[in-house]
């Protein structure tokens, strides 16, 4: 039986079991998650390890720790999180929610509880609610009456995690079954999730495959496939729906080749906004290290990797911040250039910027950390609009008489000038955010970003899974940039328009983020086990450990 006949087979049983998955009782539901983490908590180790080996990671090192975080450690919180929603009917109780003076609904969802308070002290994320719409939850399990539907997930090839979430998301929150399509860069880890979701497989509710593109082409266009999910480029997006990487011009909406309802999240090239302040000297390295430290993670393969710094010109720790990055570089080590089309993302940004600097070591088969500094602001800026899903982060200054017209400067610059709207990072020094309190307040509303990070990294509403993750709310089918939809959103929340989350001005323990952390592989071990068991003992375990890194 060749492969087609075998894919049109699970698609066929995938279709015939839909509407019992609609219609199936929350506590039969809740069995299969409960199932997936205790098998989760078995496979974790071969998980991570099968990362690790692919990328080329030593596995004693701390760093291969971050393919623990990346993968399981993420999965094991959602499906515990999701399991909670099911025990509240589809509407888990938000730990807080009021109105902002713009008369928006704002969900805090962390801290959620004394284990929260502990392990992110002085930590808030919040899913900010669609302007003019109620704080609801759980839309599907509100239905009346429920129709099944089968949804086709193409799968990410850099983040283990972003599949198997992305399945769940349609299986658990929009009560779709779901064919996950492996991208060939991580396909290896097909056993292992056919492990994990064993029950849901036999079931008949979900499927993981292996595919080449012509693979995905077919089932786009399949008759038994009712809508899609994609993780990607915005260029895969538009051949899918186009049939060309570019949308015809002008728009002409007869022309598209696929109707289905293709819901996405497509990269970005990610700001960080650095609000001028004094800053010590501990404070001006704590965040070129953050920074440093979104360039390395998994490779720079990422799509919330840091990629644009954005400064004030007139700030007069600017130079000594410059300074600062570029001795983080140079201390990184090097990292395999796994996903496919590195080398050449990096030739195009050297060949129209030769003033980079290379500060990371040149070795075969990676890519050097490189830093390229005042890129000068022009239409259609290279750097502004491509993503370097590679080693290479960029700095551009902008120009302003005083610090409020810099934010309201930066707010525009990101919002207008910077492609893609998936997230982004604020950094601003407690003085300095008291002193201007409402510019920055009004800097946070009106940034168009689908997850937003104060002091931190804004991968850190990913990595929550209570937080939302996905584009800000309005692109179009003919302008897609970081797609349509959002995924994780472990509380249900209906209408997200975006995730905040604030974090102190500086953090001790190093956070498990940061590449220097000592004890990263022995955080998210305990961190896995924490998020499996809620046992107080566990959670003893994980603080030890996060105090050793």
């Amino acid at each position: 039986m060749n492969d087609r006949k075998k894919i049109e087979n699970l698609l066929l049983k995938l279709s015939e079991n839909k509407n019992r998955w609609a219609e199936l009782k929350l506590s039969e539901k809740k069995n299969y998650l409960n199932n997936a983490m205790n098998i989760l908590l078995t496979e974790s180790k071969q998980w991570a390890d099968s990362c690790i080996r692919a990328k080329g990671l030593d596995e004693l090192s701390e760093i291969s720790g971050q393919e623990y975080l990346l993968g399981p450690a993420i999965v094991m919180k959602q499906l515990r999180l999701f399991i909670k929603a099911l025990d509240a009917n589809g509407c888990p109780k938000i730990p807080k929610i009021y109105k902002s003076k713009a008369n928006q609904y704002i969900a805090r969802v962390v801290p959620a509880n004394v284990y929260d308070k502990v392990m992110w002290g002085g930590f808030t994320a919040e899913v900010r609610i669609l302007k003019n719409k109620e704080p609801t939850q759980g839309m599907f399990y509100r239905k009346d009456k429920v129709t099944g539907s089968l949804s086709l997930v193409l799968g990410a090839g850099n983040v283990s995690s972003i599949s198997p979430l992305d399945a769940l998301h349609k299986l658990f929150i929009e009560g779709k079954v779901c064919l996950v399509k492996l991208n060939p860069v991580n396909d290896y880890l097909l056993d292992i999730f056919n492990n994990v979701f064993d029950d849901l497989i036999k079931e008949g509710f979900l499927a993981f495959i292996k595919g080449d593109s012509e693979t995905s082409e077919w089932l786009c266009n399949h008759p038994l496939v009712d809508d899609i999910h994609i993780t990607g480029s915005h260029k895969t997006h538009n051949k899918i729906v186009w049939g060309d990487e570019t949308p015809p011009k002008p728009i002409d909406m007869n022309k598209i080749k696929n109707n289905k309802n293709i819901t996405s999240e497509l990269g970005c090239v990610t700001p960080v906004i650095l609000i001028p302040g004094m800053w010590s000297d501990e404070q001006l390295e704590y965040h070129a290290r953050q920074i440093a430290s979104a360039v390395e993670n998994n490779g720079s393969f990422n799509c919330n990797a840091m990629k644009l710094i954005v400064t004030c010109k007139g700030w007069q720790q600017r130079e000594l911040f410059l300074k600062q990055i570029r001795k983080e570089l140079s201390l990184l080590k090097n990292r395999k250039a796994y996903y496919p089309g590195a080398q050449n993302r990096y030739n195009e940004f050297l060949k129209r910027y030769p003033q980079a600097e290379v500060l990371g070591e040149k070795k075969v088969g990676c890519i050097p950390w490189t830093f390229i500094a005042d890129i000068k602001k022009s239409e259609n800026e290279y750097a502004f609009n491509e993503e370097a899903f590679c080693g290479i982060i960029s700095e551009t200054a902008i120009v302003a008489d005083d610090i409020p017209s810099f934010i309201r400067a930066a707010t525009d610059f990101c919002n207008n000038e910077v492609w893609g709207t998936l997230s982004c990072s604020v950094i601003v020094d407690p003085f300095t955010r008291k002193e201007y309190f409402q510019e920055i307040e009004d800097c946070i509303e009106e940034l168009r970003y689908g997850a937003i990070g104060i002091n931190c990294w804004s991968a850190l509403s990913y990595a929550f899974a209570s937080t939302t993750w996905g584009a800000y709310p309005g692109h179009t089918l003919d302008d897609i940039q970081s797609g349509i939809g959002a995924v994780h959103n472990g509380y249900l929340i209906d209408f997200p328009e975006k995730s905040v989350i604030d974090a102190p001005f500086i953090i001790k323990p190093t956070p498990v983020w940061f590449y220097n952390n000592k004890n990263i592989r022995e955080i998210a071990k305990k961190l896995i086990q924490f998020e499996y068991s809620q046992n107080p003992f566990d959670f003893l375990k994980l603080i030890f450990a996060a105090t050793k890194g």
